[in-house]
């Protein structure tokens, strides 16, 4: 028998978006299912960008727009009153104008002050009664990552003088990476890094004996926030120096719920450290919150090595746009014998759903 090595080379024919919108919270971008609006069929829709905050972070920019379903075009003139909460607490509230329905916040972060909003576009242009969209929000304001919520009532649409009277709640997440040092008795200092992309984590904790390390992440567990939220994702990065942690299969659990192997997906290619990706879809967040006989407004992650071999293997692609399944029949390949391949490229954030229209190449290489 000898060993392969299997290379996947994933090239963009269109110029898609990391973390696409998404029908729910829990994505650094949201679209509202579409609603009426007086006689016209609307959807609402918001982005955050940049995507990750870390130590070089200035700015964050938020985009709100009311869209047309028919002619999948921004409404003009439209109203917003938004506030935003992080947490329990409230940020800032404060009625919005664009003349065009494209609004665009910059989020200035301070560690201290008064939250101040001024409306881009000159002195004279509110005077004059036009308006850019355009705002910059200074202040203790989107200064770390996490989960952000949005309640935002449209006041007007189409027209200044059209007024309407529609409500949306509306949530993003921005990743917020934490760092972490433990000690093994047998490969000593690690560094662990967990980027977690819903909301911020707190408690870690490592287990020498158990090879097993843990998190815990607040979470809603209500039947309204199920609804709401699409996906949870944290992203485990080990080195591989810490040899008892870099194994083929992990055993992950959330309050004590083990979770499928296809929500544990192994990552050599990305970085020079063993990424271990947990991915939580819609339907393992339902499964668990009925498994739960009193649940606790949180989620305990724990991460442990398993004896076991996993097979098929997954792999995200370097941008983690991609996930890559490839398996090969029959397991123990061997010279001279014929060997079949089969790989599927899915959506990372979509359960079990292919893409179409990429280009690939597909290498095996001997040694």
């Amino acid at each position: 028998m000898f060993k392969l090595k299997v290379v996947l080379f994933l090239f963009l024919v269109s110029n898609f978006l990391f973390l696409s919108a998404a029908y729910g919270d829990g994505l650094a971008s949201e679209t509202l299912p579409p609603a009426m609006i007086g006689n016209r069929n609307v959807t609402f829709s918001i982005n955050s960008s940049p995507f990750l905050i870390d130590n070089t972070h200035v700015v964050t920019q938020i985009n709100f727009m009311l869209i047309d379903i028919d002619s999948q075009q921004p409404f003009p003139q439209v109203t917003l009153a938004i506030s935003a909460f992080r947490a329990d607490k409230a940020l800032f509230g404060h009625v919005f104008k664009s003349d065009n329905g494209n609004f665009l916040i910059n989020m200035i972060p301070q560690q201290s002050g008064n939250v101040s909003i001024n409306e881009k576009g000159g002195f004279l242009s509110g005077i004059i009664g036009q308006h850019s969209g355009n705002y910059d929000v200074s202040g203790p304001v989107f200064n770390s990552g996490g989960l952000y919520r949005f309640k935002i009532q449209v006041l007007t649409m189409g027209s200044y003088e059209n007024q309407v009277s529609k409500s949306y709640s509306a949530a993003i997440s921005i990743p917020v990476t934490n760092y972490y040092q433990v000690y093994d008795n047998k490969y000593g200092k690690q560094n662990v890094t967990v980027i977690a992309y819903y909301d911020q984590i707190n408690n870690f904790r490592y287990d020498p004996d158990k090879k097993s390390m843990g998190f815990v992440m607040p979470f809603d567990w209500s039947n309204t926030n199920l609804k709401q939220a699409s996906v949870v994702h944290q992203e485990i990065k080990i080195p591989k120096s810490f040899g008892d942690f870099i194994v083929t299969k992990y055993d992950a659990y959330v309050n004590g719920i083990k979770l499928p192997q296809n929500a544990i997906i192994i990552d050599d290619y990305s970085s020079d450290d063993r990424i271990v990706h947990l991915i939580l879809y819609k339907q393992e967040l339902s499964y668990m919150a009925k498994q739960q006989h009193e649940s606790k407004p949180e989620m305990d992650f724990s991460l442990a090595s398993s004896n076991e071999t996993s097979f098929p293997i997954q792999q995200f692609t370097r941008n983690a746009q991609y996930k890559v399944s490839l398996s090969w029949d029959p397991q123990e390949v061997f010279p001279g014998a014929i060997t079949n391949f089969k790989f599927q490229v899915l959506d990372p954030y979509l359960f079990n759903k292919t893409v179409n229209s990429i280009d690939y190449d597909f290498s095996v290489i001997e040694g």
